[in-house]
């Protein structure tokens, strides 16, 4: 799958059970691990099906993000253990499917940029960003699939 295959769609302002955390770009997959794992115990406990894939959302702050992982469900959670409802923005998006290891992930932002460029829009950098990650941690790095979500600017 190339990484110029670019959709432009619109966020709806799906609903997550999540833990929030700070964390510099090396630690993340680690914390993420841990979130989803709270995230789903949280979930089971109380009875709230996950209805979407493991999400996580990034904000950059001055040297590390502001990271968000959690679930998607249909309806906000009770907070508890950490663990607490989480809106994305409803928002237009530029969007991408990248297959292969997570550390190539910056191939898949980069041509989310261009891409959105070439048809006449920029993607809104001081926005968070996303990403759904469909394969299950005991996936080969080369076959892992996420989907990778950037924000637009609104056109005029």
């Amino acid at each position: 799958m190339g990484h110029d295959d670019i959709t432009i769609t619109h966020e709806t302002g799906r609903r997550l059970a999540a833990v929030r955390y700070e964390a510099r770009a090396a630690d993340i997959a680690a914390k993420a691990g841990e979130a989803f794992r709270k995230v789903a115990v949280h979930l089971a406990r109380t009875g709230v099906p996950i209805t979407g894939p493991a999400v996580s959302v990034f904000e950059a702050d001055e040297d590390a993000f502001s990271v968000t992982s959690g679930f998607v469900v249909e309806s906000d959670v009770e907070p508890g253990e950490g663990v607490e409802p989480f809106r994305l923005p409803e928002v237009e998006v530029a969007t991408t499917t990248h297959v292969g290891p997570y550390d190539e992930l910056d191939k898949a932002y980069e041509a989310l940029g261009r891409g959105a460029t070439a048809r006449g829009r920029r993607v809104d950098d001081t926005g968070p960003m996303w990403e759904e990650y469909w394969s299950g941690p005991e996936t080969p790095p080369a076959e892992a699939r996420t989907v990778v979500f950037r924000p637009l600017v609104p056109s005029r």
